[in-house]
């Protein structure tokens, strides 16, 4: 067990983590952890199946004298998303997590942590490890490439899981029953990239926006966060009036993380120098009081490079780019008006890249109304079409329509409060849950959504509340002995 774990309860979930998180999971790259899986299964005599994407179902039967109980499946997935900070050096294909401990949490050293769904799972091998737990008929579903699309989740055959019941232990707020989540769809686009000569008297430099908090496109986008690409537009856009000439633009990671970091190359008249660093120092300090609250870790650097000889932007492409980032809509479209805090729809603008022959953009859109995620994408489209770019879509997921009648819900609603002695709050989630799909491929699904306390997934800033681990546990596991008394 990784040292920063040591003598943390509950130690067989901590124990599982651990492992985990020594072993690289990107997302597409998960034959290694799915290896440990099957060992797993192995060592314990537990029945597993693979489907032919990768997706795995392992099933325990009943302790005795409880087979005639309703059969559950838990769900996770198994891959992360891996971000660093740009002075961290990590490979996520070969390195496994660096965890450390801080007070109450669990975060790993600037990078990702993989609590998100590496948590979930583990919790899955705890349950089949724990030989005090009475318990029905079990099934445990892990999927893959979640966070890239939920392929795995989209390719998942509706004849693998026999269940009627599943507990999905995919979300991140301890105290919190998720019954609902948005339906998502990606909108990219792509430019030649076009290139001339660069001009006489021009001087090399380069700027970037860094120290943002990122975080998920979903969870974090009514947070009010900064977006790297954005703010480094705004000062582009500002100084194009200079002359200033770019050679490359590009920033943020994932579709489906918010950009913290992005950096542009590019060229300055020897003799508006002086006057873009000026300008340079003002946006910065005008950013910082812009972020202050939301994002106050927003740093810029400008450096300067000297003279160089290179190939920039023709024009037109500069002109219509710049434009690009500055129109294109980043955050919340519209707040849902059932449920209190919930954002109904959104938008992220993800990653821009400029590569050796094209310059790519990447784009996400949620909503929990499938005309309002269409409308969405439509929108974004039609900007990314009248900049010039070539748009592709992704072919979508759909959103998990709440049931507040869910006899799941009561079931874990009423023992969360016998247990805590507090309701657990009814909520729905912006982000896309795999209960969407597993809903369409098994209509008569019954599904309620739970975890641990997770802050800032999907960026180096997360971490994993250790007493809501416990908290988690112990209603999981309540959750499964109830049922084992049902016949």
């Amino acid at each position: 067990m990784t040292h920063a774990l040591d003598d943390l309860q509950p130690s067989l979930v901590w124990k599982h983590f651990g492992a985990i998180a020594a072993i690289p999971r990107p997302s597409k790259h998960e034959a290694a952890v799915a290896r440990y899986i099957q060992e797993f299964a192995a060592r314990n005599e537990v029945d597993i199946k693979t489907d032919r994407v990768g997706n795995i179902l392992m099933s325990i039967p009943a302790s005795p004298g409880k087979e005639s109980a309703p059969s559950v499946c838990m769900q996770g997935h198994l891959d992360m998303v891996c971000e660093k900070n740009a002075d961290i050096k990590h490979d996520f294909l070969k390195e496994g997590i660096n965890l450390e401990k801080d007070g109450t949490t669990i975060h790993a050293r600037g990078t990702t942590l993989g609590a998100d769904n590496g948590v979930g799972v583990a919790a899955m091998l705890a349950v089949i490890e724990d030989k005090t737990l009475v318990h029905g008929p079990l099934e445990f579903l892990l999927t893959i490439d979640e966070e890239t699309g939920l392929t795995g989740a989209k390719n998942l055959d509706n004849t693998m899981v026999t269940s009627k019941i599943l507990l999905n232990l995919d979300s991140e707020e301890e105290g919190a029953l998720y019954v609902g989540c948005s339906g998502g769809k990606d909108t990219n686009a792509k430019w030649d990239l076009q290139v001339e000569d660069l001009p006489e008297k021009m001087q090399a430099f380069s700027i970037s926006v860094r120290g943002l908090r990122g975080g998920h496109s979903g969870l974090d986008i009514d947070k009010q966060r900064g977006n790297a690409i954005k703010i480094l537009g705004r000062y582009l856009l500002e100084v194009e009036k200079l002359g200033i000439r770019l050679s490359s633009i590009s920033g943020g990671n994932k579709r489906n993380a918010i950009a913290r970091e992005a950096t542009a190359h590019g060229y300055i008249p020897d003799a508006k120098w002086a006057v873009a660093q000026e300008r340079f120092t003002q946006f910065t300090e005008a950013m910082k009081a812009e972020y202050r609250l939301a994002d106050p870790g927003l740093e810029t650097e400008w450096t300067g490079e000297g003279l160089k000889k290179g190939k920039v932007f023709k024009r037109t492409l500069q002109k219509k780019l710049l434009r690009m980032i500055d129109a294109i809509p980043h955050g919340v479209i519209k707040m849902n008006k059932e449920i209190p805090g919930l954002v109904q729809t959104s938008t992220n603008f993800g990653v821009m890249n400029t590569g050796r022959k094209l310059i790519t953009v990447s784009t996400a859109q949620r909503s929990s109304v499938a005309s309002e995620l269409s409308h969405a994408s439509h929108s974004v489209a039609s900007l990314l079409n009248l900049a010039g770019g070539e748009v592709e879509f992704s072919t979508g997921y759909p959103g998990w329509n709440p049931n507040l009648q869910s006899p799941a819900l009561q079931v874990v609603a009423n023992i969360h409060e016998r247990l805590f002695h507090k309701k657990a709050e009814v909520k729905a989630i912006h982000a896309g849950l795999e209960c969407g799909i597993i809903g369409e491929k098994y209509p008569e699904m019954d599904m309620v959504s739970f975890g641990p306390t997770i802050l800032n997934a999907h960026s180096p800033a997360e971490s994993v509340e250790i007493e809501s681990v416990e908290k988690f546990w112990t209603l999981l596991r309540e959750v499964i002995s109830s049922y084992a008394s049902v016949h």
